[in-house]
């Protein structure tokens, strides 16, 4: 059987958080196509599905998948700490087998912090500008040769008006479950024949998500949604969480409406 991926543990543990008299059961086994992630059980018998999906830009999970690699960067030559920000446009192979030699030049120098919108830029920047860096600093680390590194947000997706409520979530919902990209998750919760079908949204830092949606999932205490979200048949209820520290988890049912639920330590693969 093949094992849970590192975002369906983490899913798995905050619905179980949440829903305190479910336990929630790996689904999909890998023995055929088409099946959903998880199984919500109740007393020995299955009520509910749950399918796992995220928010994300298309254009930065190519380049998230080859520096993310499940597990520390860690770079012998360097000292290390390095928190480094990358346009969405970056090149993933590139980026790892250029920017640890960059980095490394950087504390033969003692430079200590480069961004790409300051002029003139050091020979040195002007290679990471090349990169995709938008921004590289050091810091303290626990772990010596240790690159951080993160997709930078866009402008319209890192700052905005904040609302008095949560409305902008329900209507991002309701607008994105219809596009043929969760065609293919609405199949699989329609064919669970379970009574309750949880679609549950993970919102990582490279997310299409405006502004609006990304500052309550980011935010502690956001105000909740007023209104529903328009379903498909095949939904019952939504999740949406982000992978930022900060912030709640919100839920949606018909019969409980809008709720928070409390985002639990993130569990990947990598310890």
């Amino acid at each position: 059987m093949a094992k849970l991926r590192g975002e369906e543990r983490w899913v798995k543990a905050c619905i179980e958080a949440t829903l305190r008299d479910a336990e929630v059961k790996q689904h999909d086994d890998g023995s055929k196509p088409g099946m959903h992630d998880l199984d919500l059980i109740r007393s020995g018998q299955r009520f509910g599905a749950v399918e796992v999906t995220s928010a994300a830009d298309p254009e930065s999970i190519p380049l998230w998948k080859l520096i993310n690699k499940g597990q520390r960067w860690i770079e012998p030559q360097l000292v290390g700490g390095w928190f480094v920000s990358l346009l969405p446009s970056a090149r993933g192979k590139r980026v790892r087998a250029e920017l640890p030699s960059l980095l490394a030049e950087l504390e033969r120098l003692g430079i200590t912090e480069v961004r790409s919108h300051r002029r003139p830029l050091h020979p040195v920047a002007q290679q990471l500008d090349a990169l995709g860096v938008v921004t590289a600093g050091q810091g303290g680390t626990e772990f010596p040769g240790s690159i951080y590194p993160t997709i930078q947000l866009p402008h319209e997706k890192s700052g905005g008006m904040v609302a008095d409520t949560g409305d902008a979530l329900a209507s991002w919902f309701s607008d994105w479950l219809p596009e043929p990209d969760q065609a293919d998750n609405l199949q699989k919760l329609a064919r669970s024949g379970v009574p309750e079908r949880h679609l549950f949204v993970i919102f990582p830092g490279f997310t299409t998500a405006p502004f609006s949606v990304v500052d309550l999932l980011m935010r502690n205490e956001a105000p909740l949604p007023t209104v529903p979200p328009v379903l498909p048949p095949e939904i019952t209820h939504v999740w949406a969480i982000s992978t930022w520290n900060s912030g709640d988890g919100f839920r949606w049912s018909l019969a409980d409406g809008w709720s928070r639920f409390p985002k639990v330590l993130q569990v990947t693969d990598s310890a």
